[in-house]
């Protein structure tokens, strides 16, 4: 392609997204535009196929037998959330089986790779993580990328219900006096891990995510409203939040 017709390419593709139009086909984004579309989509099926690997060990760990299978039911719907993402990946010419199989340390986010070692690890990390990716699918859900904006609509929803699971079960167990010190702990160890996953703030990466719309808001906006939402929420459970400036 001629210079000329990729400045024009360019200049039409952005002009779609700053009228709030879906961009729908990989003929009309530019090579930049795809390359940060990528970044994006392929951190969130390896995390959402990560997050399936986390909690396959408590469909056995799981306390009751309706724990085991609310274990089951979200590895089910997080491995639904991957296949969901690697479809969208294979529309854009992407080898997924490379991905899965050969590429994954490139993607994958620290936090995943930490242990969980006691139900109240697991329901800590429950309702810190899932609630993390619910702002951050938040953002994806208005994205320019029509196909991908579609599929984080419903994957969003299911989220949030994974949301209030741990938002149960971290309520309960902090109302036991013989636990709670358990789950101070889990929040300590969880918190400054999962404040990570936001990534770093004012980059000049964000920056072309946002004039692109693949993200609506800078890393600090998002890491922000996360923690104004659950910080309230554990205080009233009794606990202690570590401030949002944490770091390991």
């Amino acid at each position: 392609m001629l210079v000329a017709d990729e400045r024009a390419k360019a200049e039409a593709m952005l002009k779609k997204i700053q009228s709030g139009e879906k961009l729908e086909s990989k003929e009309e984004i530019t090579n930049e535009y795809r390359e940060h579309l990528l970044t994006l989509m392929i951190a969130q099926a390896d995390s959402e196929l990560a997050g399936a690997y986390g909690y396959i060990p408590w469909i056995e760990g799981a306390p009751t037998v309706a724990e085991k299978l609310a274990m089951a039911n979200i590895v089910k719907d997080e491995c639904r959330h991957a296949k969901a993402m690697y479809d969208l990946l294979e529309r854009l010419d992407i080898d997924t089986d490379k991905l899965i199989y050969e590429d994954k340390m490139k993607h994958r986010m620290k936090v995943f790779y930490e242990p969980i070692k006691t139900w109240p690890d697991l329901v800590m990390f429950n309702f810190l993580m899932d609630r993390a990716a619910g702002h951050q699918l938040r953002d994806a859900a208005e994205c320019s990328w029509g196909p991908w904006s579609r599929t984080m609509v419903q994957i969003e929803k299911e989220e949030w219900m994974h949301v209030k699971h741990g938002e149960t079960w971290v309520r309960k167990l902090s109302q036991e006096s013989g636990e709670k010190p358990a789950v101070q702990k889990a929040l300590d160890f969880w918190f400054p891990k999962v404040n990570k996953v936001f990534g770093k703030s004012g980059t000049d990466t964000n920056k072309v995510y946002q004039k692109f719309k693949l993200k609506q808001r800078d890393n600090h906006d998002v890491r922000l409203a996360w923690y104004n939402e659950m910080k309230p929420l554990l205080e009233s459970y009794g606990l202690t939040v570590p401030g949002i400036d944490v770091v390991e």
